[in-house]
């Protein structure tokens, strides 16, 4: 940390701490119910690993389908056009399971989170049209590869796969989210799937 003198009262003070950019991504929410049985399933897991940090929560489980850059910047992306380019995907509902725990990323801070060992071809279409349809309107999107999972908690140590009884849920809508910090989200749209 940087400190800095002030030269007319010769008083130390810390500039305000930067914090890292929004992020914007679509995603997919679990319903009510599946909130709570993922929330409490969580917590078992974190219990019997003996994991470090606390869980995400009910708020903040979800699985992303696409990321996009911070809007209006130097490629001029914004939100309206990620709005707009939702607005003509038309889909049907379809449901999604996970079967799985497992961790995801790299060191020091390892996703653990529910994972799938089924081929999800509806969530899986949808990620792409994302994909496709973003970049087609010009903007910059995050294009790896999509692995469905809903992040319960994030550990030191990265975990083995353990096996799970199905946890399913019906997908009734996508959604765009703005992610700031430890704050709780913003839904900046919401997209029903007929």
């Amino acid at each position: 940390m940087q400190l800095v003198l002030d030269l007319d009262g010769e008083r130390e003070f810390q500039p305000r701490e930067v914090h890292r950019p929004p992020r914007y991504f679509f995603a997919l929410l679990p319903d009510i119910e599946a909130k709570q049985r993922i929330h409490k399933l969580a917590g078992e897991l974190n219990a019997r690993l003996r994991a470090s940090n606390r869980l995400r929560g009910p708020d903040k489980y979800h699985v992303t389908l696409r990321g996009i850059a911070v809007p209006d910047g130097s490629f001029g992306q914004s939100i309206a056009m990620a709005r707009t380019v939702a607005d003509a995907i038309r889909r049907t509902s379809f449901a999604v399971m996970f079967d799985q725990a497992a961790s995801f990323g790299k060191p020091p801070k390892y996703a653990f989170s529910l994972t799938t060992r089924a081929d999800l071809p509806a969530a899986n279409s949808l990620s792409a049209t994302l994909l496709d349809d973003l970049r087609h309107a010009g903007l910059k999107v995050d294009g790896s590869s999509f692995q469905p999972h809903v992040t319960l908690f994030y550990d030191r140590r990265r975990r083995e796969p353990i096996d799970l009884p199905e946890l399913r849920w019906q997908v009734r809508a996508f959604v765009l989210i703005e992610s700031i910090d430890n704050r709780k989200y913003v839904i900046l749209g919401s997209w029903p799937l007929g």
